[in-house]
């Protein structure tokens, strides 16, 4: 749907938008979120000078459009740099969602990339705009070093790596860095959860999806010793465990890896090269819809769909 500019530079239909976007993020409707932003951003971009003719009130529709393209995320599986540059030039704006959840969102993207590669590789991407990322997400200027800086997104990521290192950080150092820091004791209660919130973010974009710690699937378990699932390590029976949780846990890390190989193998057949896409659709009649193989075929075949 296109808008023209004698509607967007309305401010009774700017009223009628901004109504519609907060209905949609009350209702967490991700893929209505994404298609209304996408149709505010493509419009706004279509007319020429917008910008500097109603400098306020462009101002006012991206702040929707963002607000909509958080919201609508997983949407975006297959635009991963639309995606890192949210977390680079945008991620503030997540504090501005009641109850957002920016993980929760982040997973179902990278649970929509079946090659853990991939996950791992935007993963990584996203860990390094955050460190860059210049948005201020507290008031007060912060110390580091004996010298005060702005409080944005990567200071405040250079403060707790210079506190408790850049390698992973145990619960216990991160609870006593959040609540005795020099910089977070002046916090209110409001910007220590965003800080926190930014702190979890950081700390699960460390670990690598081919960890059982860090893959974002559960792993469902049904044997005579134990049955449950197994959520990002944590393993969750459905009843009392028999004391075998690191078995269970080394197995099903090990079956997920082995399985993936084979899979890789497959698609590369004899030659070792990656079969074309009518070789792939056959493969694809073999494996049930939503399963491990076929979303893993199904990605194969759009990457290869991108590069013809």
């Amino acid at each position: 749907m296109k808008f023209s500019e004698e509607q967007l530079r309305n401010k009774d239909f700017f009223t009628e938008v901004k109504e519609e976007a907060n209905k949609l993020v009350s209702e967490l409707n991700s893929r209505e979120a994404y298609d209304f932003s996408r149709d505010l951003k493509q419009s706004l971009e279509e007319i020429k000078d917008f910008k500097i003719k109603y400098y306020d009130l462009y101002r006012e529709y991206w702040r929707l459009i963002i607000k909509l393209r958080w919201l609508g995320l997983p949407i975006m599986v297959e635009l991963e740099k639309e995606v890192v540059d949210m977390f680079k030039n945008h991620f503030a704006r997540v504090f501005s969602i009641p109850d957002f959840d920016v993980w929760k969102k982040l997973k179902e993207v990278l649970l929509g990339i079946i090659v853990l590669d991939n996950r791992d590789k935007l993963k990584k991407e996203i860990r390094q705009v955050l460190l860059s990322n210049q948005e201020k997400i507290t008031g007060k200027r912060i110390l580091i070093d004996g010298q005060e800086k702005e409080p944005t997104v990567a200071n405040w990521l250079l403060d707790y790596n210079k506190t408790l290192g850049t390698g992973k950080v145990n619960n216990i150092a991160r609870t006593q860095y959040l609540t005795n820091g020099r910089n977070i004791k002046n916090l209110s209660s409001e910007e220590k959860k965003k800080i926190r919130t930014l702190f979890d973010l950081y700390e699960r974009l460390k670990l690598s999806s081919q960890t059982l710690e860090g893959l974002e699937d559960d792993i469902p378990l049904d044997e005579d010793y134990a049955k449950g699932t197994i959520k990002q390590g944590v393993f969750e029976p459905f009843k009392e465990p028999t004391g075998k949780e690191e078995m269970l846990w080394e197995l099903a890390e090990k079956t997920t890896k082995e399985r993936m190989e084979e899979i890789r193998r497959e698609m590369k057949g004899e030659t070792g090269e990656v079969k074309d896409t009518d070789e792939l659709e056959k493969m694809l009649s073999q494996y049930p819809a939503g399963s491990l193989e076929r979303r893993a075929v199904e990605e194969e075949i759009r990457k290869l769909k991108v590069k013809s």
